[in-house]
């Protein structure tokens, strides 16, 4: 009988001490990133989470509107628009069928993907408000083609699609709930969406009709144009034949170029980064870091996705304005745009409430240095509006569809350049 005790015991002992084992493991597999000593998305959560508590429970005295700023300038010899966001850099280029290098993504990549990035910051913020733990997030986004031809040429990207990939312990219902408030939070969800106010003014300088100069010299604005020039004629005389046969490459800002017939690969992709939580940007094989401020727990390791945002529009308004210039035979020596837009924190707080929750008053300058008079640089600002993709993409509202896809990203990447996958 002793030892039938002992053994009942002793069971009873081994059954208790699995017990303990199996919630210490159940523990442990909640907080490895304690555990292991190996930061998780999670940790940036909780930074997040804390960053929004604070900002909410600042005085709305204590907090100024955020003023974005943007300066693209188009580099003499290349054409190539440098974008300038306080301390950070980025170049666009077209491809080599306009003129281009190809040394960076076109303004449309660009701008699509600015919207992903802050499709997936705030889905982030949304899910450490809710309590919804988050172990991996990224959003892929596409233009989709048209089901229907339309009669009139669109020139900007239109018909929006986006995916969000996550790794989640929660229910599809709170993933779902989660991607509702995003968009409703997202800025940059918000400026294409809704219908924005852009305004434009002229800065013109006048320089002499003839330049000369010693060889060797080095070329300039007026000497790439001319390249631009014999690109787009190249480009125009076998479109009227065989453009139904061209595939549209998504690389450049020209109207229409954006039209597939058939589904492609996603080519423009965001995925947070687990540790500091700024966003991986990745259009085709070119990478660029999005990050935010402090006051969001963030480092500030590259602009935000709305300054990008702001980017892309000089930087389309600056490409368009290089196209028109060449087909109208326009000389230009200096071309540079710069924007600025107000983002208010405060948008929605007691005495903000007509505040927009994006950000507004936007304008941009073209700085213009031309031997061509005050009124032909007025009528070419006027055709660059009218046909410029980005310009087009605020002032115009767009439809914006998006879906929840759960599953591990790495399954939706193709090597070397990392894109997701579009899956019906």
């Amino acid at each position: 009988m002793k030892h039938q005790k002992q053994n009942a015991f002793a069971a009873g002992r081994r059954s208790a001490l699995a017990g303990l084992l199996l919630t210490a493991l159940a523990f442990a597999s909640c907080n490895s990133d304690h555990n292991s000593g190996q930061p998780t998305l999670r940790d940036f959560q909780k930074r997040r989470l804390a960053a929004l508590e604070k900002l909410d429970k600042t005085p709305s005295d204590q907090i100024q509107p955020i003023r974005l700023e943007v300066r693209t300038t188009a580099e003499q010899r290349s054409g190539v628009r440098r974008i300038r966001i306080r301390g950070h850099q980025i170049i666009s280029d077209s491809d080599y069928a306009f003129a281009g290098y190809s040394l960076g993504p076109g303004s449309p990549e660009s701008s699509l993907t600015a919207i992903a990035s802050d499709l997936a910051d705030s889905y982030l913020s949304q899910a450490a408000l809710k309590g919804v733990r988050i172990d991996s997030l990224g959003v892929s986004i596409t233009s989709r083609p048209d089901s229907v031809r339309p009669e009139k040429r669109i020139v900007h990207p239109h018909n929006l699609f986006y995916t969000i990939y996550v790794q989640s312990p929660a229910t599809d219902e709170q993933l779902e709930e989660v991607r509702i408030l995003a968009e409703l939070h997202s800025p940059a969800f918000n400026i294409a969406s809704v219908k924005q106010v852009v305004k434009g003014d002229i800065d013109y300088q006048p320089t002499p009709r003839n330049l000369t100069f010693e060889p060797p010299y080095q070329p300039g604005l007026r000497e790439y144009l001319k390249y631009k020039r014999a690109a787009i004629l190249a480009r125009s005389a076998p479109r009227q034949t065989s453009r139904q046969a061209r595939p549209a490459t998504g690389n450049s800002d020209e109207p229409g170029q954006s039209r597939q017939r058939e589904p492609q690969l996603d080519k423009l992709h965001v995925e947070l980064d687990p540790v500091s939580g700024a966003r991986k940007v990745h259009i085709r094989h070119f990478n660029f870091i999005h990050d935010n401020l402090p006051v969001l727990a963030g480092n500030d390791l590259g602009p935000s996705s709305l300054e990008h945002q702001l980017g892309a529009l000089t930087s389309c308004i600056t490409h368009i304005t290089e196209i028109q210039a060449a087909s109208r035979e326009i000389t230009l020596d200096t071309l540079y745009i710069t924007a600025e837009a107000v983002y208010d924190l405060r948008a929605g707080r007691p005495g903000f409430e007509n505040i927009p929750a994006w950000p507004h008053e936007i304008h941009y300058t073209v700085h213009y240095r031309s031997p061509h008079s005050y009124d032909e640089i007025v009528a070419l600002r006027d055709a660059v509006e009218a046909v410029c993709p980005i310009y087009n993409l605020f002032i115009s509202e767009q439809k914006i569809e998006g879906r929840i896809v759960r599953d591990d990203p790495d399954q939706y990447r193709t090597h070397p350049q990392f894109h997701y996958h579009y899956k019906d």
